[in-house]
């Protein structure tokens, strides 16, 4: 199967692969995102703005710190390729966009290939929005404090105080 885009959202090229061709129910095109008539490489939400998205707390738990600073760093490019993805993939719920996106700017290798083995029915489809588990939240959150208890020992005694 030949296709132009490597998947990458920002790509210019048309997408020909099939995976963005999942149907949704009817009427959820009118909640999609259109292609701004001014820019055509810009996106425009219809009923959403970068308000309604999820906070970021919640892009850093579920896919790590990438996509965190991608949120804060760039966030109108985060912001569109969101709706880029939406408006593609005819994906009318956007916090699975913002999901999807979240794991693309975290890994977008794996991304791409769990999207491309679903195309060709060899996965499920994948839920990225999926409610957040408790318990991986906690271990998350422990983890996270231990390793930065650590370097923050290492910085303190071994660069600090020579």
């Amino acid at each position: 199967m030949a296709f132009t885009n490597n998947l990458n959202p920002y790509s210019r090229a048309p997408t020909s692969l099939a995976i963005f061709k999942r149907g949704n129910s009817k009427g959820a095109a009118a909640k999609l995102p259109k292609p701004d008539p001014a820019n055509p490489d810009r996106f425009l939400s219809t009923i959403s703005s970068a308000a309604d998205f999820y906070p970021e707390y919640i892009s850093l738990l579920r896919n790590g710190p990438l996509p965190l600073i991608t949120r804060i760093a760039s966030p109108d490019k985060y912001e569109q390729a969101v709706y880029k993805y939406q408006f593609e993939s005819k994906e009318s719920d956007l916090e699975e966009a913002q999901a999807n996106m979240d794991a693309f700017f975290s890994a977008p290798d794996v991304w791409a290939d769990q999207k491309m083995r679903e195309q060709r029915g060899e996965r499920a489809v994948f839920k990225y929005a999926k409610p957040l588990e408790t318990e991986k939240v906690l271990l998350s959150v422990i983890w996270g404090s231990l390793v930065f208890f650590a370097i923050g020992k290492i910085i303190w005694k071994g660069i600090l105080h020579f």
